[in-house]
């Protein structure tokens, strides 16, 4: 009757390494749980790095814009204000060389803001 009934060394030896796996199961379900919390963290992350993007984007043409438009405004007021030397009073030019001086301007810095990105 001792062959047929399991020993105790048997019986051990055969629930030990079950013992193990289950506790291993349970490590794995944390793991997996804590692994699907960081993954919805870093996609909120993300999601709020794309908003920023978008915005520093928006503020990068406004600003591009701003001095395409500081240039001929800075130009005009100053020329506008002289009224006492105003280059077309005593040559014919002066009023078309100042207007291609103020289109250049803002067609050079337009280029230069394309040219980086910005527009």
């Amino acid at each position: 009757m001792s062959s047929t009934m399991p020993t105790n060394d048997y019986a051990q030896s055969t629930a030990d390494p079950m013992a193990p796996s289950a506790e291993n199961v349970g490590l794995l379900r944390d793991v997996t749980a804590e692994l699907r919390g960081l993954n919805r963290e870093m996609e909120e992350i993300c999601e709020i790095t794309q908003d920023q993007l978008k915005v520093t984007e928006q503020t990068r043409r406004v600003t591009a814009w701003t001095a395409v438009a500081v240039v001929p405004g800075a130009l005009g007021s100053l020329y506008g204000s002289n009224f006492e030397h105003m280059p077309e009073l005593q040559f014919y030019y002066g009023w078309p060389i100042f207007l291609c001086v103020l289109a250049s301007s803002a067609l050079a810095t337009y280029l230069g803001m394309r040219r980086k990105g910005w527009l």
